[in-house]
C-alpha cells in the first residue's frame, strides 16, 4: 500500500532518521508504516499517532500508556520497541513509536483458509499463554486478544515449529485501580470480549485468559463463536457459554470450558494454560511434540517465578481441577441485565476502541 496522505509523503523522514516507504495498516489512533532506518539500514515498523488535537483526552492517555507499556516489555512472544519520539508535520506534532517489522500473516488471515490442526493450536496457544503470563507478571492486562493481533511466522524458535507474537497494546490496562475511560465504556473487540468486559465490571488477568480461550476455540473449529453486531455478541455471551464440540476431544474441551467460564476466578491462569499446552496432556497436543529446548529444570523455575509474581489470586488449575468445574447456565433475561448491556453498547458506539 503506497503512501497516500496530505501530511505524509514518500520523502517524509521522521526525526532525521526514519524514511517512511509504505502504509501497512490504519486504525482509530494512527497509521502503521514500513520505514527505512537510515542509521542502521534496516526496515522497521513505525506507528505514527494522530495529532493531539484530533484525539480525545482518553486517546492521548492511551497513546502515552502504550509507549510506556512497550518500553517495559521484552519477550519472544512480543514485538520489541526500538525507539519513540515526536515529529512535527504540517498539521502539528505527531508522536511515533518504532518497532521490529514483522511481515508475517495474522492468525485471522490463516483462519480464512480453515481451522488448524490440534497440535498447531496447542503450539500457538502455549506461546500466547507464555506471553500473557509475562505481561500479567508486570501487572498488565492486554484486553484485546484476538486473531488480528496475533502474528504467525513459519520459522520456529524455542522448540516450536512456528513462532507466534502478540501485538497491539493500545488498549492494555494496568491492574492498579486506574481507568482510562469512564464507568461502563467497553474496551476491546466485540467477538472476543469477556463477560466482565461486557458488563463493565473489573478487569483482571482472567479477562485475557477468556479471550484466549475463544481464540483457541476458533482456531480449532474455524468458526467465530460470538459473531454478529456488538449488542448481539454481548447478549449472546451473557446468555450462553461457548459451544465446544465433542469432536475437539475431552482434554481440549475441559481446558476450553475452564478458560471460558463466566466466573473470572474459575479460569486457570495463563501460566497453567501454557504448561498444559506445552505437553501436560498428550491428547491436547496431538502426535507432534511441543517440548521446549531448555531443560525441564530451568523451565520449572521460570514457570514458578511467573506463578508467584502474577497469579497468587488465581487457582492453579490442572486438568483435574478443570474437571471439577461445574458449568454455569445462568440465563440473563431480566430488564436490569439488558439495561447494563444497552448502556455499555451506547458507550461503546460513542467512544470505545473497537478494532
Amino acid at each position: 500500500m503506497s503512501l497516500v496522505s496530505s501530511t505524509v509523503t514518500a520523502d517524509t523522514v521522521l526525526a532525521g532518521r526514519y524514511r517512511l516507504t509504505e502504509v501497512i495498516g490504519t486504525g482509530g489512533m494512527g497509521t502503521v508504516y514500513r520505514a527505512r532506518d537510515e542509521h542502521t539500514y534496516r526496515d522497521v515498523a513505525i506507528k505514527l499517532f494522530a495529532t493531539p488535537q484530533s484525539m480525545t483526552h482518553a486517546d492521548r492517555v492511551r497513546q502515552e500508556r502504550e509507549i510506556r507499556l512497550l518500553s517495559m516489555l521484552s519477550h519472544p512472544g512480543l514485538i520489541p520497541l526500538y525507539d519513540a519520539g515526536t515529529h512535527e508535520l504540517v498539521d502539528g506534532p505527531h508522536r511515533f513509536i518504532v518497532m521490529e517489522l514483522i511481515s508475517d500473516p495474522t492468525l485471522l488471515r490463516r483462519l480464512a483458509d480453515g481451522p488448524l490442526h490440534n497440535y498447531e493450536v496447542a503450539s500457538l496457544g502455549a506461546q500466547l499463554a507464555d506471553a500473557l503470563a509475562y505481561v500479567h507478571a508486570r501487572g498488565i492486562v492486554h484486553r484485546d486478544v484476538k486473531p488480528a493481533n496475533i502474528l504467525i511466522n513459519d520459522e520456529g524458535s524455542a522448540g516450536f515449529a512456528r513462532t507466534v507474537k502478540l501485538t497491539d497494546f493500545g488498549v492494555a490496562h494496568f491492574v492498579d485501580g486506574s481507568r482510562l475511560t469512564g464507568d461502563g465504556t467497553i474496551i476491546g473487540t466485540a467477538a472476543y470480549l469477556s463477560p466482565e468486559q461486557v458488563a463493565g465490571e473489573s478487569i483482571t488477568f482472567a479477562t485475557d485468559v477468556y479471550s484466549l480461550g475463544l481464540v483457541l476455540l476458533e482456531a480449532l473449529t474455524g468458526k467465530q463463536e460470538y459473531s454478529g453486531t456488538v449488542i448481539e455478541a454481548a447478549l449472546a455471551r451473557l446468555q450462553h457459554d461457548p459451544e465446544i464440540p465433542e469432536t475437539v476431544g475431552s482434554e481440549w474441551r475441559d481446558l476450553l470450558v475452564a478458560m471460558t467460564s463466566r466466573e473470572p476466578e474459575e479460569r486457570p491462569s495463563a501460566v497453567t494454560v501454557a504448561r498444559v499446552l506445552r505437553g501436560g496432556a498428550s491428547r491436547v497436543t496431538g502426535p507432534v511434540p511441543l517440548g521446549r529446548t531448555r531443560s525441564s529444570r530451568s523451565s520449572h523455575r521460570a514457570e514458578h517465578r511467573l506463578h508467584r509474581a502474577a497469579h497468587r489470586h488465581t487457582r492453579r488449575g490442572t486438568f483435574d481441577a478443570v474437571r471439577r468445574w461445574r458449568r454455569r447456565n445462568t440465563i440473563v433475561g431480566s430488564l436490569a441485565g439488558i439495561g447494563v448491556v444497552a448502556a455499555c453498547f451506547g458507550s461503546y458506539l460513542l467512544g470505545a476502541a473497537v478494532h
